[in-house]
């Protein structure tokens, strides 16, 4: 079995229960609204039970809750639970927070859609696909969804050398996730889809902050003057394209759904 690449281990993926992370969490870009209505129109079988992975502080949980019957909400995280049953439906009767590891936590299915957001890649993907394909109905469906830009704004290039010079994880390399997990024999895709694009205007501290809320730039992983260097050099960046201290992206919501797989025997 192919193992999943180095920049992806566990000492990254812990940096989602950095508190620093958790609190600016908020502040990175969410899914447009019209990503729910692709997630709700997977769901075709009884009972409509979504496992929602690599929660997070809910970000798909809490707005899928109103399409479901009940929702089963993992992730790793504690500072980031007790984050989303705060947050706007955090409390709702539907969603159950589980404290655990995808790979191995106590569940109840079947569940007729598995969702993860940027997650995923976090797992031991052989480990946990195969699990994933005994959880589902006969008809479910694991659906991998992302927000991304409709297209990169100008100072996007500016900002990913900036962000290699002070990441904790300098050898990441962007991957295709799905093309992975097919190579691998772990997930067959079957559709795709893109919500239309949405504004997002975001004052330029709030923008400067949420690069903290990820794994890479955690700030319990930076010294303060090493934070204070990238915050200055990412303010002098967005400058130039901001309108009232503000910055203005085109934010989309990509969902890429099919079948997780347990591999051929020996492999």
């Amino acid at each position: 079995m192919l193992s999943r690449p180095e920049s992806l281990g566990e000492w990254y993926a812990a940096r989602f229960q950095d508190q620093s992370v958790v609190d600016r969490y908020h502040l990175r870009p969410t899914y447009p609204a019209e990503t729910f209505e692709i997630l709700n129109n997977l769901i075709v079988d009884e009972p409509r039970c979504v496992l929602d992975v690599g929660c997070g502080p809910g970000n798909l949980a809490r707005p899928l809750a109103a399409y479901v019957q009940r929702i089963d909400a993992v992730d790793i995280s504690p500072p980031m639970l007790a984050r989303a049953r705060t947050l706007p439906g955090g409390d709702s009767p539907k969603i159950r927070w589980l404290l655990g590891r995808a790979e191995d936590v106590e569940l109840q299915p079947p569940y007729a859609l598995i969702t993860a957001g940027d997650s995923i890649h976090w797992m031991e993907w052989n480990v946990v696909l195969p699990r994933f394909a005994g959880l589902l109905t006969p008809r479910g469906m694991l659906a991998i969804a992302h927000v991304e830009y409709e297209s990169s704004p100008p100072w996007y290039d500016g900002y990913l050398a900036l962000a290699k010079r002070f990441s904790n994880n300098p050898n990441y390399v962007p991957i295709d996730l799905i093309a992975e997990f097919e190579k691998r024999q772990l997930f067959k895709k079957q559709g795709e889809a893109v919500t239309a694009p949405e504004p997002l205007r975001q004052p330029i501290e709030d923008c400067i902050a949420a690069q903290h809320a990820r794994s890479s730039l955690s700030l319990d992983t930076m010294t303060s003057e090493q934070a204070a260097q990238f915050d200055w050099e990412m303010r002098e960046l967005l400058l130039p394209f901001a309108q009232d201290d503000c910055v203005t992206m085109q934010i989309t919501g990509r969902v890429v759904w099919g079948k997780p797989l347990a591999p051929p025997e020996g492999e």
